[in-house]
């Protein structure tokens, strides 16, 4: 999907240009519409590159298919030897 901007990036690029600069977790749900999700939906790498560029390893993802079944990931976990700015 290059040609695209994900859901993920958008909200960190819109909170980044409203003067946000610490985040600690983000939820991702998604899957066919009107359906309900049936797999996790997981972040794109160049998301999760995004993401390291704006949040310190700790910072957590949740993939969620409810309210009540999530998987809690770091972001460490999630991208493990990601470029990182400093």
């Amino acid at each position: 999907y290059p040609a695209t901007n994900c859901a993920e990036r958008t909200a960190f690029f819109a909170a980044v240009a409203e003067g946000e600069r610490e985040f600690r977790a983000i939820a991702i749900i998604g899957g066919a519409k009107g359906e309900s999700p049936t797999e996790y939906c997981y972040p794109c790498g160049i998301c999760r590159q995004v993401m390291g560029e704006f949040c310190n390893a700790e910072f957590q993802i949740i993939v969620a298919l409810s309210e009540d079944d999530y998987k809690v990931f770091t972001l460490e976990e999630m991208l493990p030897h990601g470029f990182v700015l400093s």
